[in-house]
């Protein structure tokens, strides 16, 4: 029952022999256990040094309260396995080195077929600590509402790792993407949306990225795993370029005062400024393509813009979105 805490049968034995006595002596623990004396003197030296029972002097022991002492011991084996987690990502590091100076063609792997790709995304997710980069443009293999993207973000927002993602404006112009996207933001995503996106990339703790190379069925999809190398920071030098030109996309908190947008302007110009079609933006806000242009050109009215991009970076810069 004991084991997973790292003590052994035996020694859970005559913890419980203990356990059930106010005080009892080694010798009356042989005779109980029929246990030799040098056996029995180890597992007591190791149950007190775990701190389960304590010496009373002479040869007598007492039981401390298991509640305290387990509890006790169940947190340092958690703290335990922390450690080993995070030493499993430095034993992985070394390791693929090793194989990288033996056979340098191993710095790019090839994954093929949706469900090793899912696989080995989520291995790299599992492992990451600190940030992650992503390019996201459709042809998606899944169908968007068959992938929980807010289960997958949650874990990660809330363990403290950086998500920081450009969205092409494809991807925004599915039905109910950017509701979850918005969600995402509230999470803690930061979130930004260009015309397009060069690339669908995920970078991982700046040491490992995946890159898509066919977006084909579900057996044909392929992608390359790309390793710590030259090419790694040309792809990040890339994402951060185009962060740089990116607009925000941010939840719908604003007021209403006479120099602020309202929700829905608000929403209009952050569509706009993703370059959204009219069309599109209809959708998104549930209304017919007349009254959405009516309201994107009261929108680029207000911010003085005469292009749709202009309106979208007029309308941060002025601290509307």
């Amino acid at each position: 029952m004991l084991e997973a805490l790292g003590i052994s049968p035996f020694e859970e034995q005559v913890y419980r022999a203990v356990l059930r006595r106010a005080e009892v002596s080694s010798a009356e623990l042989a005779t109980v256990l029929d246990a030799t004396a040098r056996m029995l003197g180890r597992t007591l030296s190791r149950l007190e040094s775990l701190g389960l029972i304590r010496s009373t002097g002479r040869g007598r022991y007492r039981p401390a309260s298991p509640e305290a002492t387990i509890e006790r011991l169940i947190f340092q084996h958690r703290a335990g396995l922390a450690q080993a987690r995070a030493a499993v990502a430095e034993l992985v590091d070394d390791f693929r080195l090793g194989n990288l100076q033996a056979h340098p063609s191993g710095l790019i792997e090839t994954v093929v077929g949706a469900a090793a790709i899912s696989l080995r995304l989520s291995e790299l997710e599992r492992l990451t600590t600190t940030s992650i980069m992503t390019f996201d443009r459709p042809p998606y293999t899944q169908q968007f509402g068959e992938f929980d993207e807010v289960g997958v973000e949650r874990p990660l927002l809330e363990s403290g790792v950086e998500i920081r993602a450009i969205y092409d404006t494809a991807a925004l112009e599915l039905p109910g993407r950017l509701a979850v996207i918005t969600e995402l933001v509230r999470l803690g995503e930061q979130a930004r949306a260009l015309p397009t996106v060069p690339v669908k990339l995920r970078v991982y703790d700046d040491q490992v990225g995946v890159i898509m190379l066919v977006a084909g069925t579900v057996e044909t999809e392929a992608a390359a795993i790309i390793h710590r190398s030259s090419l790694l920071d040309a792809l990040i030098a890339l994402f951060e370029a185009h962060w740089s030109l990116a607009s925000p996309i941010v939840p719908d908190s604003h007021g209403t005062g006479a120099d602020e947008l309202t929700e829905q302007e608000a929403v209009v110009a952050r569509l706009l400024g993703a370059g959204l079609t009219d069309q599109a933006i209809a959708r998104q806000l549930g209304i017919s393509s007349r009254t959405a242009r009516r309201r994107i050109a009261m929108v680029m009215e207000r911010l003085g813009a005469t292009t749709r991009f202009e309106a979208g970076v007029a309308a941060v810069r002025r601290g509307w979105l």
